[in-house]
């Protein structure tokens, strides 16, 4: 074991080890009261370690270390000695963390939700949904349609659902990126899984989960083409989402299984596109 640093703040030094260990290296911390011994159990990573705390000296309130902080596994031993320093992070608090374009997706799906009973009320939804024929479509009017299908719930289930995976997922897009970036991913995952699954089936589709699997394909992508992700999935996670995908296709589960597919086929092919690009940036 070799000390690697002593800093002063216990709430950063638990989130920089958070970050070391979702990196794969075996950190632990020393919590006092006032402040914080970071130490490497593995020898080999002692010089990885230093170069990443260079770099978190230089930017530690980024946001990569607060969301290591909620995506490593396990319980935190030092987790009395630091919860009066997270006590700050109220709910509140936490919507005000929730990025506009998140916010705003959620909002209009509520209004929608509440407008179309439910996603019941045929005529309610009607000016929402996709074009009812691919004439209409054509013709190059009532553009909107491209996208809303996907603010329309069908049920509490369905709703709740695609609410709690976009304020997760997308969220994690906007905190650790930009609001431009998620709403691009949005826009362009809305539109290819909405056409594919009219050209499919026709228009009697609805839901956000076509573009939900295309922020998971793209975060998913994005951090394995990028070589300092600002973010980290879940272990599982894409293995679990995968096999839910697999299971529509049985008819078990009665979804949009084309928008989900071409969601995600989207959202991989944006992920590693743009980890290249920003890298070259």
């Amino acid at each position: 074991m070799q000390h690697l640093a002593y800093l002063p703040h216990p709430r950063y030094a638990q989130a920089f080890v958070d970050y070391l260990k979702s990196l794969g290296l075996s950190a632990s911390a020393q919590i006092r009261s006032d402040g914080a011994n970071i130490f490497i159990d593995d020898d080999e990573q002692l010089d990885q370690a230093r170069e990443e705390l260079e770099r978190f000296l230089q930017e530690p309130d980024h946001e990569r270390y607060r969301q290591a902080s909620w995506l490593v596994e396990g319980e935190h031993p030092e987790a009395e000695q630091l919860a009066p320093m997270y006590r700050g992070l109220s709910f509140q608090r936490f919507l005000k963390l929730t990025g506009l374009v998140t916010k705003g997706v959620i909002g209009i799906c509520v209004v929608v939700y509440l407008l179309t009973n439910q996603g019941m009320d045929i005529q309610a939804r009607a000016p929402l949904m996709f074009f009812p024929s691919l004439q209409a479509l054509l013709q190059g009017a009532e553009l909107w349609r491209w996208i809303t299908p996907a603010f329309v719930h069908f049920g509490i289930f369905h709703f709740v659902f695609n609410m709690g995976a976009w304020w997760i997922f997308g969220g994690m897009v906007e905190r650790t990126q930009s609001s431009l970036r998620l709403f691009l991913l949005l826009l362009i995952c809305a539109l290819v899984s909405n056409l594919v699954q009219f050209l499919w089936t026709g228009n009697r589709f609805g839901g956000l989960s076509g573009v939900v699997y295309g922020v998971l394909g793209y975060l998913w992508f994005y951090e394995r083409f990028s070589p300092a992700p600002p973010f980290r999935l879940p272990p599982g996670l894409m293995v679990f989402m995968l096999i839910t995908l697999a299971l529509g296709f049985t008819n078990i589960l009665p979804v949009a299984n084309q928008a989900h597919l071409s969601g995600l086929l989207m959202g991989c092919f944006l992920g590693g596109l743009l980890a290249r690009l920003d890298r070259r940036g």
